[in-house]
């Protein structure tokens, strides 16, 4: 029940912004008159990625202080709040403060729930479930974004009503988690990062990873939508399909991750991932239907399935524990900052060429990094094995 239980948490995290994903063109019809809409209604979905990014390193500081299960059970408490928010308001930029608290919910629960597993779990326990969450979350994001494909032909608010899950994952979290011996004596002051020996070249390189990566995989929810839209007759539920459709071939490749990791290195994991998601964005620059678009999604899925693992694992293994909240936080940082910027840099190229267009721009720059990220092996992997 308590690994139940983390699961069940890591879903939200996943469902922060992809349950709206479908009604976006929507929202954006809805509110058109408003000045910049086209951007502000994409802001929906990312501006909780930057309220993540401001507030998980003070949520990963305040953890190794106080404990993980006071503030996880405080964030699911505004996040369902905050998220089912949207269905009862119909101002713009109220849905955008509301969302703004989702955000630092996000930050809480996704910091904890790395942190409770690094706690619990260890060595091959820890990578096997660390690889189950990720199948999990995949498989969540297919039942949930498809429900919310199928809601928004109800209206464009109505998904937000997914967001009071969290209110079913809260007395799971109250009976079930329980802190580790080191959080028993709450309100120690925190060790600070700067007296602790850790690897600091090694955490730099995977937070820039985590950066990039997630830049570039948070073009499907954000952009696939739109393109989709534009093919005549598509709707609502098969916009939610298709990123559904992203979600599941995720799950299934995440089920597997504790042999790949048993075979390869995290840095060669991020190759193969790059590989993966360039094939797919490629494909989806080239494509004109609805269903080359899936073909494009399913195979760019296959390595967001890696990619959500292996950061947070490679974190968790190089963090010492007395600093490991406030590392996973800084991870998290990376990952939400670049959500939020994603559609801001991808918008430029947009704007010069297409969706498509930029798709294909992503998938070529994909294969550059797998280059790059040749040449730095050595030097990565002399770093990793000190650590080991």
């Amino acid at each position: 029940m308590r690994k139940l239980t983390l699961l069940l948490t890591s879903m939200l995290t996943m469902m922060a912004g992809a349950v709206v994903a479908p009604s976006l063109p929507q929202i954006n019809n809805i509110f058109s008159l408003i000045p910049h809409a086209d951007i502000l209604t994409k802001l929906i979905i990312t501006l909780p990625a930057l309220f993540i990014a401001l507030f998980s390193p003070l949520f990963g500081k305040l953890s190794d202080a106080i404990g993980r299960k006071k503030i996880l059970l405080t964030a699911l408490i505004i996040y369902g709040i905050s998220g089912a928010s949207a269905y009862f308001i119909k101002n713009l930029y109220l849905i955008l403060i509301g969302r703004a608290f989702l955000g630092i919910a996000v930050a809480g629960i996704m910091t904890m729930v790395s942190a409770l597993i690094g706690d619990y779990y260890k060595g091959q326990e820890r990578s096997h479930f660390i690889g189950l969450r990720g199948a999990f979350t995949g498989l969540g994001g297919v039942v949930f974004i498809a429900f919310a494909g199928w809601l928004t032909d109800f209206g464009w608010h109505v998904p937000f009503l997914i967001y009071l899950f969290a209110f079913l994952i809260l007395p799971l979290v109250l009976i079930y988690i329980y802190e580790i011996e080191q959080f028993k004596d709450a309100g120690k002051k925190p060790q600070p990062i700067s007296k602790v020996e850790y690897p600091k070249q090694l955490v730099v390189i995977i937070y820039s990873l985590i950066f990039f990566s997630t830049v570039a995989f948070f073009m499907m929810p954000v952009q696939i939508p739109f393109l989709l839209k534009s093919i005549p007759g598509i709707t609502n539920a098969q916009v939610g399909m298709a990123l559904a459709a992203q979600s599941l071939s995720g799950s299934i490749i995440a089920m597997n991750y504790q042999r790949i990791n048993n075979k390869l290195s995290f840095l060669t994991i991020y190759q193969v991932t790059f590989a993966l998601m360039a094939i797919g964005y490629i494909i989806i620059g080239v494509s004109s239907s609805y269903f080359q678009y899936i073909t494009g999604l399913v195979i760019a899925g296959m390595g967001v399935g890696l990619l959500i693992p292996t950061g947070t694992m490679w974190i968790i293994e190089v963090a010492p524990e007395s600093i490991r909240g406030q590392l996973v936080g800084k991870a998290n940082t990376s990952m939400f900052v670049a959500m939020f910027a994603s559609p801001i840099l991808i918008q430029p190229i947009v704007k010069f060429s297409s969706i498509s267009g930029a798709f294909l721009a992503m998938g070529i720059t994909l294969i550059g990094l797998i280059t790059v990220l040749s040449y730095l092996k050595k030097h990565i992997d002399k770093i990793s094995s000190m650590v080991k």
